[in-house]
């Protein structure tokens, strides 16, 4: 196996890695935070070496807001908690109108 044939071995397993990871985080991000939750809380032992100890400082996942329609986050802007669309709800709707030119 020459040098190129494992460079290039290690750049598609770290592309392929990425992309795993990605679809993880938006598919099950409950799950993908727990298991980042627990590897942060074994790094971050005080019997761990100091750069150990700040790599589970650094892989701590921050606090959830909780989300969801209500919550006011407006971060989706179609929940009713969404100042523009509480104005919107007001307008009177009205039916389109075709006109034929000849």
């Amino acid at each position: 196996m020459t040098i190129y044939g494992l460079l290039q071995d290690v750049i598609i397993g770290a592309v392929v890695l990425v992309s795993a990871l990605y679809v993880l985080r938006k598919l099950l991000p409950k799950w993908v935070r727990g298991r980042q939750l627990a590897l942060a809380t074994a790094l971050n032992q005080p019997s761990r070496a100091v750069l150990l100890r700040k790599l589970g400082g650094f892989l701590q996942p921050g606090i959830s807001s909780g989300g969801g329609c209500g919550s006011g986050c407006s971060s989706c802007s179609s929940c009713a908690s969404n100042p523009e669309v509480q104005a919107e709800a007001g307008k009177e709707i009205k039916p389109l109108e075709f006109q034929r030119h000849i």
